[in-house]
């Protein structure tokens, strides 16, 4: 039963650090795909990637909960099992404080995302309509957010890859 349980969850974790690892990833690629297409706002083009956008970091924001909980959930399941806690090594240790640091780095930039850059990000883009262009003003604070959007992205793919290559650590030592 412990491994049902242990594997079960580690699906779970797996699913949810690729999930977190992949989004910044492609948003990153779809950024500068649309940065190809210069300043002036396509409508159409811009309408679809805010959609996007708008969405992922509360996607994101599920996904660190998911491996919160999960990630925890590895001792318990073995604490409930052998009715101690699990000896690890100071090398598990100090990956277990880089990864729990570096998800609360990640948790922290979802939170600004969704709680400051994206509503600023789309009450910009709900002033501009569909058939002109919106004046120089209104057109460099809407792609200042989105860079601000876009350096806070990068930030999270970076922290996503540092704590998939921790992870392991946890496991193995």
């Amino acid at each position: 039963m412990e491994n049902i349980l242990y594997a079960i969850n580690l699906v779970l974790h797996i699913l949810a650090a690729v999930a977190c690892a992949a989004a910044p990833f492609y948003q990153l690629r779809m950024v500068n795909e649309r940065g190809k297409h210069g300043r002036a706002i396509i409508y159409g083009y811009d309408q679809s990637i805010e959609r996007i956008l708008s969405v992922q970091p509360r996607l994101c924001f599920a996904f660190i909960v998911v491996l919160i909980v999960t990630g925890f959930a590895f001792p318990v399941i073995y604490y409930a099992f052998h009715g101690h806690w699990r000896e690890t090594s100071s090398l598990a240790l100090v990956a277990f404080t880089v990864k729990t640091a570096l998800v609360c780095g990640g948790f922290s930039i979802v939170l600004y995302g969704m709680l400051k850059i994206d509503p600023k990000v789309q009450a910009l883009f709900a002033r501009i309509k569909p058939d002109e262009q919106p004046p120089k003003e209104l057109l460099d604070e809407f792609w200042a957010w989105r860079a601000k959007r876009k350096f806070f992205c990068k930030i999270c793919f970076w922290l996503a890859v540092a704590i998939l290559v921790v992870t392991p650590l946890l496991r193995f030592y």
